[in-house]
């Protein structure tokens, strides 16, 4: 076992290992020069990038200089992707002692690519996304509508398991486990119906595909670089690579005559992590805006926020806004239900004060009737008990009748008009 791979034990997520992996190959391509042929590293590249970490560090070679000329040639790169690279390798050497001072750190940092994001994207709405659906398979279709409206991130629903997904709840249910989420949060989240749909439909294929991956394994397994796959090897919803994942999106988006690169950064630009934009911005339309970001997996709303929610709650809330995350239905039906959902609304707040003033009108009669029921009894009382009933001037100067029951002592009671 190489330096590397003895590292990469500190960190259970997929996604974190695969960043040191490509952060620290390129370190050493940079110094040694390229030593993969692909995108992809095959088994002999990987023990070659081992062989070369070790004799990296046995060379009295000065780090602080490669770390500082290395950045530099990572200017062609976007900042955003720039920054992890030197921080993971940074620390990769500093594991194994091999460590800068804080003057080179700081040195370093400011040679580092200034500025976000630099890829110009383009917008990933339904229309194009129905676009693309039309040239995926069974199982394209399926990951694509997952992705849409559920707001995972693709390492997330590629570590899917079988056990993880409900079909048979009412928005269908989700569950992103720590271990694969980035930021090591378990979290629940929902899919549309037609997601659902697709789901089931590559359900009946699954096996089919896991067995045909199988044979085409053949020839890693025989020369020990690769082990037999079964169906019970792999209980991820989709049992496949990343890589397989991206190449069947740059297939789709070719076909479909949408696969562009940004001139400057060289990176598609249409790509997966916009279905999270996409499904926080559309559901952000109807409820508010911390439903999704929860359901996505924001750390910043995957704390006090979060645990205020009720598992049924957040279900309510995701069916408000599932319509604006639905691709199939037409952009003329989709608007009419819009449009249908804000009347709803807009009367619910008519029907709420026409109901508050219903209950307003019911106790003011309540105390018509209880003031009526005082009048007769005090009726009664003047014809049992051959009461007087005469008119006056009371002190203020104001009428006023009087009510004496014995005319003889002059007793009265007075009664407003």
């Amino acid at each position: 076992m190489g330096k590397l791979a003895d590292y990469l034990k500190n960190y259970s997520n997929k996604a974190t290992r695969q960043g040191y992996i490509s952060a620290v190959y390129l370190f050493i391509d940079f110094i040694y020069g390229k030593q993969r042929m692909k995108s992809h590293v095959t088994y002999e590249e990987r023990q070659e990038y081992e062989k070369l970490i070790d004799r990296y560090f046995k060379e009295k070679r000065n780090f602080a200089e490669d770390m500082s000329n290395f950045v530099v040639s990572l200017h062609d790169r976007p900042p955003l992707t720039a920054r992890p690279v030197f921080v993971r390798v940074k620390e990769f050497f500093s594991y194994f002692n091999k460590e800068l001072s804080s003057k080179d750190k700081k040195f370093i940092r400011n040679k580092l690519p200034k500025g976000n994001a630099r890829t110009m994207e383009k917008d990933l709405d339904i229309e194009t996304i129905r676009i693309i659906l039309q040239h995926l398979d069974v199982k394209g279709r399926a990951l694509v509508l997952v992705l849409a409206s559920s707001g995972m991130r693709i390492n997330e629903a590629l570590s899917v398991t079988l056990d993880d997904v409900d079909l048979t709840s009412k928005p269908a249910v989700i569950t992103v486990r720590g271990a694969t989420s980035k930021n090591g949060e378990t979290r629940i989240t929902f899919i549309s119906p037609e997601a659902t749909q697709a789901v089931n439909e590559w359900l009946k294929v699954r096996a089919d595909y896991i067995r045909s991956s199988a044979h085409r394994n053949n020839g890693l397994v025989k020369t020990g670089r690769g082990a037999t796959k079964t169906d019970e090897d792999d209980g991820r919803l989709f049992p496949f690579s990343d890589q397989n994942a991206n190449v069947l999106w740059e297939t789709a988006l070719t076909k479909a005559d949408l696969l562009s690169r940004d001139k400057t950064t060289n990176r598609k630009q249409l790509h997966y992590h916009q279905f999270r934009k996409f499904f926080i911005s559309q559901l952000s339309l109807i409820v508010s805006k911390e439903i999704p970001e929860m359901l996505a997996g924001h750390a910043g709303y995957l704390t006090g926020a979060y645990r205020r929610y009720t598992k049924k709650q957040l279900a309510e809330e995701y069916l408000k806004g599932q319509h604006l995350i639905t691709i199939q239905t037409p952009k003329e039906l989709q608007e009419i239900e819009s449009e249908f959902k804000a009347k709803i609304q807009t009367h619910e707040g008519i029907l709420t004060n026409v109901v508050k003033e219903n209950i307003e009108l019911k106790k003011e009669i309540e105390n018509l009737k209880i003031g009526q029921k005082n009048l007769s009894e005090l009726l009664v009382d003047i014809l049992h008990k051959d009461l007087v009933i005469h008119e006056g001037i009371n002190e203020d100067g104001m009428p006023t009748i009087f009510i004496t029951a014995n005319p003889e002592k002059n007793k009265s009671f007075q009664s407003s008009q």
